[in-house]
């Protein structure tokens, strides 16, 4: 990696030495390792979190917030089932029916649900609900694994929608970093008006970067097809709070909408929500019918007692800690504005590849909104993982994620003024180690070039997907089908058997019943090649994949 040759200070030379020789005395001596032993270390030492949980370990707010309940230990003392007096989630009709109306109450929806399985607990219920067994769904391209998976489960035929892409003038977002933007309303109408019979529409809003599609008039589409709306908003919990961030979906018309408040507000890791719209199509029994289904029938009390108490902190004490918050990112945006390598993806932008509307106008000036909250950070000649690495090693900030061109820095009210500290400090510091050496030599991500409506588009290949795609069999039968295992690189035009994805965030590359292409091949090495974690498929090393047998 080039960055060894900057002279970055050597801060913990010798503890690091020291942790390193402890750890192969360890492994020698064979010691027992135990997570929570593991836990109570790395929590005393000095990294910070930019990265979900939303509470950030903040032991100040997380004692207010929690009453001090839980010491310094774990909260085995809460740690009950459903016993008298502390009713049932699956059937709530006292203290936590009572709960899930506040939440309600705090988001403007008809009802909530407590989720103790996490936001995909929410999105298989409500795919399940929103659609019959073998219909038809129509799904962004990009939305979580968890779609895919309900699809699969539900036999769906699916119809996707691609998003568009994302752009300021920057080269940076143009070129090397560039970043997946909104699904726009126009491909929404236009899907739905071509494949009659779709029963959902299924979006991500914001996206993993932080990008929010206009889900007011994906909303107005799809009802004026008497068709509902499911909004994947997991990391959209914060919305709604404050005029500094997006409306929450609910406000804009959608169905059913999802929430991981762990991800963005202080929440127990797999503490999610799942909300019905004040004017939702689909009525409550449907929803609680699947609910039931993949809900766990063991729901912890402590992660439910972790939502009651985000919910109630939000409710008493929101418009002060957002206001808090607000200033915090506000300020940070500002002071690390003039940095000339340093690039933080702006809370506005343009549409880059426009679509021709049904209207036969043009949307290529309409502004896209991008989640404030959402650090995305890119720096001149360093990969998204060199970048973090040197975030981790130097000055102990954990982001949330490293992309190949860029990294997110995941933030939340719970975030301190020290750390929004720490991490202007090691960006400054960061942008005068650049060299200009390597600025001129700037790197340049592997791009490939498609024609799409007007115009060509340059896109590079970490957020490319390939439109062209061809769908042989549906997911459920693709993955039901006898299976042969062949050299990834080999594979070009069989049926792929197995899901491909990025982690984070979660989105797949490649599904169970799509034709493998030499696009699709080039672009799995080429992020496997950047250090890239691909996941879904069966073969660890990733050289190897399973295709269908031919039908």
């Amino acid at each position: 990696m080039w960055y060894t040759n900057i002279n970055f200070p050597q801060k913990n030379t010798r503890s690091e030495e020291k942790r390193l020789s402890n750890k192969s005395k360890k492994t020698e001596q064979k010691e027992p390792n135990f997570l929570y032993e593991k836990l109570k270390e790395y929590c005393s030492s000095d990294a910070y979190p930019f990265h979900m949980p939303g509470h950030k370990r903040n032991k100040t707010l997380i004692k207010e917030l929690l009453g001090g309940v839980y010491g310094d230990g774990m909260p085995y003392q809460i740690d009950i089932t459903e016993i008298d007096g502390f009713d049932n989630l699956h059937h709530a009709e006292e203290i936590l029916l009572e709960g899930q109306k506040r939440a309600a109450d705090l988001y403007g929806a008809e009802e909530s649900f407590y989720l103790i399985n996490g936001s995909t607990c929410g999105i298989l219920a409500s795919v399940f609900a929103c659609t019959t067994q073998k219909g038809k769904i129509l799904m962004a391209r990009n939305c979580h694994k968890a779609v895919y998976h309900a699809a699969e489960l539900r036999e769906l035929e699916t119809v996707y929608l691609y998003p568009q892409l994302f752009s300021n003038g920057d080269t940076i977002w143009q070129g090397t970093a560039q970043i997946n933007g909104p699904i726009a309303p126009e491909d929404v109408g236009k899907a739905l008006k071509r494949n009659p019979g779709i029963e959902a529409v299924v979006i991500t809003s914001p996206t993993y970067d932080g990008v929010v599609s206009d889900v007011k008039r994906i909303a107005e589409i799809a009802h004026n097809y008497k068709i509902p709306l499911i909004v994947d908003e997991a990391h959209g919990a914060h919305f709604g709070f404050h005029p500094y961030f997006p409306e929450n979906s609910l406000k804009q018309g959608a169905d059913l909408v999802i929430h991981s408040l762990h991800k963005t507000l202080p929440s127990l890791t797999q503490t999610a929500l799942l909300h019905r719209g004040e004017k939702s199509r689909i009525n409550s029994e449907r929803v609680r019918k699947y609910l039931d289904v993949f809900e766990t029938s063991s729901p912890s009390y402590v992660f439910i007692a972790g939502i009651d108490q985000c919910i109630r902190l939000i409710k008493e004490q929101g418009a002060e800690l957002f206001d808090l918050y607000t200033r915090r990112i506000q300020r940070f945006r500002e002071e690390t504005a003039h940095l000339a390598h340093i690039h933080l993806l702006p809370d506005r932008g343009k549409i880059q590849d426009s679509r021709e509307c049904d209207s036969g106008t043009d949307d290529k000036n309409k502004r896209v909104v991008v989640d404030p909250g959402k650090l995305v950070i890119a720096a001149d000649s360093l990969s998204g993982q060199e970048l973090a690495e040197i975030l981790r090693r130097e000055y102990h900030l954990e982001v949330e994620m490293a992309a190949a061109g860029y990294v997110i820095a995941l933030t939340s009210l719970a975030d301190t003024e020290e750390g929004f500290l720490r991490l202007k400090n090691a960006l400054i510091h960061i942008d005068k180690m650049i060299s200009t050496t390597y600025v001129e030599r700037q790197r340049k991500a592997p791009t490939e070039t498609y024609y799409d409506g007007q115009a060509q588009q340059t896109v590079p290949t970490e957020n490319r997907f390939d439109r062209d795609t061809k769908q042989v069999m549906t997911i459920a039968k693709a993955a039901e089908s006898n299976m042969w295992t062949v050299d990834l690189a080999d594979s070009a035009g069989q049926v792929c058997g197995e899901y491909i994805y990025l982690y984070p965030p979660g989105i797949p590359l490649a599904v169970p019943g799509e034709q493998i292409t030499e696009k699709l091949i080039a672009h799995i090495q080429d992020m496997q090649r950047k250090g890239l974690e691909i996941q879904g498929l069966r073969d660890y090393t990733g050289k190897k994949v399973d295709v269908c047998r031919k039908v």
